[in-house]
């Protein structure tokens, strides 16, 4: 399973924030997000697994269109995309075949495409549903720590952090099993 998978697989776990964060912060965080309905960035991904002594390294590019969907593209140390859409997961490889998923054929891999796109976007709504979010900083440089509420999803996850300034600029996901995985967006 390719590390972006092994992400999405995690996140499909994830769906949204939670109480207990200072509601003024994710304000300005969703109103900042809001100027910016197309965002680009460059990503590097490292995924640590306990099975392997080295981790895992990607990078790429992905394209935000909110409304639209997330278009994530691996570039090294393979070519892979994928289109994630409110209601399908289109995956391209490197031959440039094309599988298309619906949503209701993949829900966890759709699921996850909606909270990309929410923590994307700053749709601090969205991201309410499943964890309990602890919010530091202010609007310029900000840090959002969240944790599972429910049991099934504690089984997968230990937490995520997701910081930032102007745009998302770090995600970090610590699996229950001891794996993480850290992105890093640059040149948003």
């Amino acid at each position: 399973m390719s590390a972006f998978r092994q992400f999405f697989a995690v996140c499909g776990l994830l769906a949204i924030f939670a109480s207990g964060a200072r509601a003024e912060l994710l304000d300005e965080l969703a109103a900042q997000a809001a100027a910016h309905p197309l965002v680009r960035a460059e990503f590097t991904q490292t995924k640590r697994m306990a099975a392997m002594k080295r981790p895992l390294l990607t990078r790429g590019r992905l394209t935000f269109l909110r409304g639209q969907g997330v278009l994530w593209q691996i570039e090294q140390p393979y070519r892979m995309s994928y289109v994630l859409g409110e209601n399908r997961i289109v995956e391209i490889g490197e031959d440039g075949a094309r599988r298309v998923r619906e949503a209701r054929d993949m829900p966890g891999l759709a699921q996850v495409g909606r909270i990309f796109q929410a923590m994307l976007g700053a749709n601090t709504e969205a991201l309410r549903e499943h964890f309990d979010l602890r919010a530091e900083g202010d609007a310029r440089r900000w840090t959002l720590e969240l944790k599972p509420r429910q049991a099934q999803l504690a089984q997968f996850l230990d937490g995520l952090r997701i910081s930032g300034a102007r745009f998302v600029e770090e995600i970090q996901i610590d699996e229950a099993g001891g794996d993480s995985t850290q992105i890093l967006l640059h040149a948003s």
